[in-house]
């Protein structure tokens, strides 16, 4: 069974499903397993919203999936400002670089687009961390 990057209700729904199906597809991918295991693939908010489903009225993937998605569309909705990227903190189990990636995801959805040194200054201010600040400096 593949390793899930777990879902907890607070990002792209559509990447999630996008990410479960392309590691579902090395088992089979068939309705069936991608129904079966989809809960695997969740955690927190998502996965108490997942247990409250009645799942017999789900009768394909898409079913199940068109669902999940409509449920947490709001993430899609919301677009990032410049304020809530000095929110966006690196996880105590998350690289640098993981955090450097996840970061700069949610900053080129940010309009008007951000330029490279004003991005810089933005992961800056969004961490305490001088392990975070020591890299940056390394980096310029």
């Amino acid at each position: 069974m593949p390793k899930f990057d777990l879902y907890d209700g607070h990002w792209d729904t559509v990447a999630h499903l996008s990410d479960y199906c392309s590691k579902m597809r090395g088992v089979g991918g068939k309705d069936e397993l991608l129904m079966a295991y989809f809960s695997q693939s969740l955690s927190g908010a998502a996965l108490e919203w997942y247990t409250h489903q009645d799942a017999s009225r789900w009768y394909t993937w898409d079913n199940m999936a068109q669902d999940f998605a409509r449920h947490f569309q709001y993430n899609i909705d919301i677009v990032p400002d410049r304020l809530s990227l000095t929110k966006v903190k690196k996880k105590p189990d998350e690289s640098f670089r993981e955090y450097g990636f996840r970061w700069r995801e949610q900053a080129t959805r940010v309009n008007p687009l951000m330029e490279k040194d004003e991005m810089v200054d933005f992961l800056q201010a969004s961490s305490n961390d001088m392990t975070i600040h020591a890299e940056l400096l390394a980096r310029s």
